[in-house]
């Protein structure tokens, strides 16, 4: 008689399918691999304040994307500072184009050679104390250049900081190894090259973890190649959706591919699973049909809730964890159907059916005991067990309310990395770098003397100076000739003040090609009778500084800035302060992420706490299912609040990640308690059904997905890292969890017949609960 399965019709030309589909999903990986930009200042949307601030600032001074380069010995007096700066202004041949990277170069000596000479005159002493922390070091000796980077240079960021170490090759004595290098323009290059920097390697080492416990566990070298390759396809796939889809791939949103492999390797795990189990009864051919028929709703409610919490962090105001959430969701819900139509079609045309896999319990009568005692003791200790997991979910609640978020540089990387090693060097030597930008907006200037329009942005400046934390300040004023009090009186102080006016204004244009002052017309109003045709205000810049490696309180910081700032323009009715900068926009997202946190963390207990409630029929039993998938996240993150530990972007991910996960193995291991009950076991009986049919699979996934993720803990990019340690504690305590606590809490509050003896049959068979 004629098969009629869809395996048996559809399987050659579904193998066929995939196999033609795999060159266009591998050059898709390609081009989003090709194509990973990072930029930090682009984490946030740009409907927020601070990010429309930003984005106001660069429309009016230009971009703050500089490189700050010095080496040892880099001093007033070296030649080489000014031979290395005109290196940095040469144009460069480029794929046949050529190439100014670089716009406004600036070094130490040009500086203070500019203020100590006519027309400003400044006092050598003088010059060298406004530019220390900026361009000179507090040793008033080791010197900088600094490179502000061009139009075509933000483009292709890597190509410009590439040709600064050529420009260093081009200066006799100097040498790109010599070099010492930071700046926002290299914060980006540097995550690119850490996130990609032996990607590679510990992909392969991750195939590598997988491979060999599916080996040990399957003893079938077919199976564990069937799994793998459509884990593999399923990963690329992942990444090809992001090129195909025009989403630009940044380094956060690579793990959504890292993850959705390790999660297709858990499900074709279970599946395969189910498949030798049904070969002890039936065979290969009438295997596949069982175990797809065991298999599909489990594996699509798994891959729905881990979706779900993929989803939730959709909430996000960070693109990057917003990014991630969508494509982790899309991903694993492809990978999900992948496996459901390819692994059935293969395993039905090319059969797997090694002789060991048709004897029951594979050889391993030794786990009946095991799983039958770990019943019993559960069953004798289920109030305990659940009373204690819900007083441990209080405490662990009371640490998460510690929590504090970070999004500073020296988050995303480990101490010993060159770039933070560079910086810390260069703010120790020269000075700090993290920008705080404050505009004075200066209504009718044309009201008040150009020297008084100085004194107040110095005013400002000095301000912003003494504030702790801020450790060096730049403005026109610190370009400026010494300007004498107001309150001097005299024919030569009067004459004076005239002559330093005149100057004054007559300088004004070099200040706008400066970017420190911007004259803006005034745009009249039907409502504003004070403005004039042709009125204007003057924008003025002023820049502070912070240390990156101080690990300061940015809310804290800025609150003072505000302070001071606001003391200082009290009694400047025409000015007005802008905040903006690197700071505020660092600030507003450590402030997201925590509220990101909660936001979908919530969001995902509660769309899942459904699904378990309608999966088990009753919501106290659905609500208190959730403890084994909730304790994890709530340890893990109230342990990181009682300890002062930051969460950074790649913690962030973890949370709802592993709630959708952890849920995974509970939903296998509820649905085979249910078959037990249907069947009319009592709850003991139904809990040693579980634990035969689920306790090896749940430990062979999780073990696969928490150590083929630990695998990422060594990559020098800290946020995949971290996400990477996280993930895999987070999972091996929900595995511990779903062993534990989950059966007491179905023995606490499922409802079964009173009689609750020792289990007569523990592990049934196939045919009873089918």
């Amino acid at each position: 008689m004629a098969s009629t399965s869809w395996q048996d019709r559809y399987g050659w030309f579904i193998l066929a399918f995939f196999l033609a589909v795999t060159p266009i999903v591998l050059y898709g990986t390609k081009g989003a691999w090709d194509s990973i930009k990072n930029r930090v200042e682009d984490w946030l949307p740009p409907t927020f304040e601070e990010t429309q601030r930003l984005i106001w600032f660069h429309g009016q001074f230009g971009t703050d994307e500089l490189l700050m380069v010095s080496w040892k010995g880099c001093t007033l007096d070296d030649p080489r500072v000014a031979q290395y700066a005109a290196a940095l202004e040469e144009t460069d041949e480029y794929h046949g184009k050529q190439v100014h990277w670089f716009g406004q170069v600036v070094t130490g000596q040009e500086a203070l050679k500019s203020l100590t000479s006519e027309p400003l005159d400044v006092p050598k002493s003088v010059a060298l104390d406004r530019l220390t922390g900026w361009l000179i070091g507090p040793d008033h000796q080791q010197t900088c250049v600094v490179a502000v980077v061009s139009p075509q240079g933000e483009e292709d960021r890597a190509a410009a900081v590439e040709y600064a170490f050529v420009a260093a090759d081009k200066v006799d004595g100097l040498g790109r190894d010599a070099l010492i290098m930071a700046g926002t323009t290299l914060d980006g290059v540097a995550i690119d090259k850490a996130s990609k920097e032996s990607l590679a390697e510990l992909n392969l080492g991750s195939f590598a973890v997988c491979i060999l416990i599916m080996g040990i566990g399957f003893r079938s070298f077919r199976a564990t190649l069937l799994v793998f390759l459509i884990a593999f396809f399923c990963e690329q796939l992942s990444t090809a959706i992001m090129y195909f889809s025009g989403q630009p791939v940044d380094s956060v949103l690579t793990l959504a591919a890292n993850l959705t492999y390790v999660l297709g390797i858990s499900s074709g795990v279970h599946l395969l699973n189910y498949y030798r189990e049904s070969l002890a009864e039936r065979s290969a051919k009438e295997s596949v049909a069982w175990a797809l028929k065991a298999a599909m709703v489990p594996c699509l409610l798994s891959a729905g809730t881990t979706a779900v919490g993929m989803i939730s962090l959709t909430v996000s105001q960070i693109r990057p964890v917003t990014n991630f959430g969508t494509y982790a969701a899309v991903s694993v819900l492809a990978a999900s159907v992948v496996l459901l139509i390819w692994a059935p079609a293969s395993m039905y045309k090319i059969p797997i059916d090694p002789p060991w896999w048709h004897r029951r319990n594979q050889g391993l009568p030794w786990l009946h005991s095991v799983w039958a005692h770990l019943a019993g003791g559960i069953s004798r200790l289920r109030w305990p067990i659940t009373i204690g997991s819900v007083i441990l979910c209080g405490i662990c609640l009371m640490g998460v309310q510690r929590i504090k978020t970070s999004a500073q540089l020296h988050d995303l990387f480990w101490a010993d990395a060159p770039i933070i090693q560079d910086y810390d060097w260069l703010e120790e030597n020269v000075g700090p770098l993290i920008p705080i930008e404050v505009v004075l907006r200066i209504n009718h200037p044309q009201e008040i003397k150009t020297d008084e329009r100085f004194r107040m942005v110095e005013k400002v400046q000095q301000a912003m100076q003494n504030v702790d934390g801020v450790s060096a300040t730049l403005s026109a004023a610190t370009f400026a000739p010494v300007i004498p009090p107001a309150d001097q009186r005299g024919l030569q102080a009067t004459l004076k003040r005239a002559a330093l006016r005149k100057m004054l204004a007559g300088r004004l244009e070099n200040y706008v090609d400066m970017n420190y002052l911007r004259i803006e017309p005034v745009e009249k109003s039907g409502d504003d009778s004070d403005s004039q045709e042709g009125d204007v205000d003057e924008l003025w810049r002023i820049s502070a500084r912070v240390h990156a490696g101080d690990r300061l309180d940015y809310g804290a910081l800025m609150q003072r800035v505000r302070k001071a700032v606001g003391e200082a323009t009290a009694d400047m009715p025409n000015a007005k302060p802008i905040y903006s900068g690197s700071v505020p926009l660092i600030f507003k997202a450590q402030s997201e992420m925590l509220k990101d946190l909660i936001k979908s963390f919530g969001l995902a207990f509660v769309m899942i706490a459904i699904i378990m409630m309608i999966l088990l029929r009753n919501m106290l039993t659905g609500l208190f299912s959730m403890i084994p998938n909730v304790l994890p996240p709530l340890l893990a993150f109230g342990t990181m609040g009682f300890l002062g530990l930051s969460v950074e972007i790649g913690s962030l991910l973890t949370a709802s990640a592993a709630l959708g996960i952890a849920v995974d193995d509970s939903l296998h291991f509820i649905s085979w308690f249910k078959r037990g009950l249907q069947a009319g076991r009592t709850r003991l009986e139904a809990t040693c059904l579980a634990y035969e049919h689920c306790g090896v699979a749940m430990t062979q996934t999780s073990l696969i997905c928490s150590l083929g993720l630990l695998v990422f803990a060594l990559s020098p990019f800290t946020p995949i890292a971290r996400f990477a340690w996280l993930m895999f504690t987070l999972l091996m305590v929900a595995l511990l969890c779903d062993l534990f606590i989950l059966p007491a809490i179905l023995l606490c509050f499922t409802k079964k017949p009173a009689v609750e003896d020792q289990p007569t049959n523990p592990s049934g068979s196939e045919t009873e609960i089918d």
